[in-house]
């Protein structure tokens, strides 16, 4: 695995019963896992402000929360159990512009979100779109027995970084990888494609098709695995060639990168990454660039 050495996981409690959510037990029971495997310490939030309001924790709360960090210290590792009042994105999010934090693990929220049906919680998409630490939202109720990983790539830098923490945890997980690029015709393409006859093109095209594959595995040399990794190569948008691979493969965990655009701080995350993030059901871990510069100040 990565080396990481600490990870923050938010917790959030429902605020009748101050019982620990299911997405946020997931998410701890994947945080707990990684820690054990990469040795990293564990600090668990939990944020008070819920709906505009602070809300007290109560004696049920509180001794829910420690059961978490007593079972993290019966496994073996470090944790604390640190609460505060702040939004518990932002509090997520400046622990790891501090370079406290190199992991944040969150749950996705339960249900589905309105009429766009937008399965990913406030919390983990404000992260993914300004945090700079990696961010993995873990679907609520996964088994966490990882058999398949997908990782989406773009051929740059990010990409990259998103091949080497998919096979980290393809290894450690003995699961299958898979890999999705899309790629397009540049402009000479495009005009090789009007003035070929269809023979010719098809032909052409199929050479192509082999350079961009060979270009893809490429970037999977050094990765350690034991096979190959499938690839899934498409001509259609980003969006629709990683969806389309989730859909038909049903991946335990998309691990993807997100790019600036233009360079400003606050837009932040790649159009792919924006449209997909919240309405993918599987688990996912999205990687910033290494010049990402959060709109968030540390403090």
């Amino acid at each position: 695995m990565q080396s990481i050495p600490e990870i923050h996981v938010g917790i959030e409690l429902l605020p009748r019963t101050q019982e620990v959510s299911e997405g946020s037990r997931t998410a701890f029971r994947q945080a707990l896992a990684l820690a054990e495997q990469t040795g990293a310490r564990l600090t668990l939030l939990h944020s008070t402000w819920h709906e505009g309001e602070v809300v007290p924790l109560g004696e049920a709360g509180r001794a829910a929360l420690d059961a978490l960090v007593t079972e993290a210290i019966g496994a073996g590792r470090t944790a604390r159990l640190e609460v505060t009042d702040r939004r518990a994105w932002l509090a997520l999010l400046q622990a790891a512009a501090r370079g406290e934090s190199g992991l944040v693990v969150v749950g996705k929220r339960d249900a589905l979100q309105g009429p766009t049906e937008r399965r990913l919680g406030s919390v983990a998409t404000k992260l993914v779109r300004k945090c700079p630490a990696p961010v993995w939202a873990v679907r609520p109720g996964h088994d966490l027995d990882h058999k398949l990983v997908l990782a989406a790539t773009d051929l740059t830098p990010v990409g990259d970084r998103a091949l080497g923490w998919a096979a980290s945890v393809a290894r450690w997980r003995s699961a299958a990888l898979h890999v999705v690029h899309a790629w397009r015709l540049d402009p000479e393409q495009r005009q090789l494609a009007k003035d070929l006859d269809p023979a010719e093109w098809g032909t052409t095209l199929e050479g192509l098709r082999a350079d961009v594959r060979a270009a893809v595995l490429e970037r999977c040399e050094g990765l350690e695995l034991p096979e190959e990794p499938t690839l899934h190569l498409s001509r259609k948008t980003p969006a629709s060639a990683i969806r389309e691979a989730v859909e038909h493969l049903v991946p335990d965990l998309l691990v993807m990168g997100s790019l600036s655009r233009g360079g400003r701080a606050g837009v932040l995350v790649g159009e792919t990454a924006e449209r997909l993030v919240a309405r993918l059901d599987c688990s996912m871990l999205v990687l910033k660039p290494d010049d990402f510069v959060s709109p968030v100040p540390a403090d």
